[in-house]
């Protein structure tokens, strides 16, 4: 079942990283490490934990599938967890999964911008060829 003990059991709070990129899913006024720790082990969190498992592991498949596709999931990176019975860790994959790809995008997007940065100089001027440093819009002059 998952619970507020499960999170802090995992040692993802150890993790500075981590808690900075949760801490900044906070409402404004509440982004600090101990505001944080609150919301985990609120009583809304803790319900919203026990739904989802409980929707995951005891509605069965068509649940497990409504679920994944709310969160806009790939079912196929839990597929193998599901076949062996638990449907927790494949939503687990799914999510993990569907997280990496999206960072993997979004490195691949800064390493682009910091090589764009370097080939134009960064400074915003017009390359001679026309261009303007490779953000690719064109002159509509």
């Amino acid at each position: 079942l998952a619970s507020s003990s499960i999170i802090n059991e995992s040692g993802i709070l150890n993790d500075p990283s981590m808690v900075a990129r949760l801490i900044a899913l906070l409402p404004e006024g509440q982004r600090t490490e101990s505001q944080l720790r609150e919301n985990i082990r609120s009583p809304q969190v803790a319900q919203c934990l026990q739904r989802l498992t409980s929707a995951l592991a005891e509605e069965g498949a068509s649940s497990f599938n409504s679920i994944i596709a709310n969160f806009q999931l790939d079912p196929s990176d839990g597929a193998e967890a599901m076949a062996g019975g638990n449907p927790i860790e494949a939503f687990l994959n799914c999510l993990l999964k569907d997280v990496e790809r999206k960072e993997g995008v979004k490195r691949i997007d800064e390493e682009e911008k910091e090589m764009d940065g370097e080939e134009g100089g960064g400074s915003g001027e017009t390359k001679e060829d026309g261009g303007n440093d490779g953000d690719g819009k064109m002159d509509e002059s």
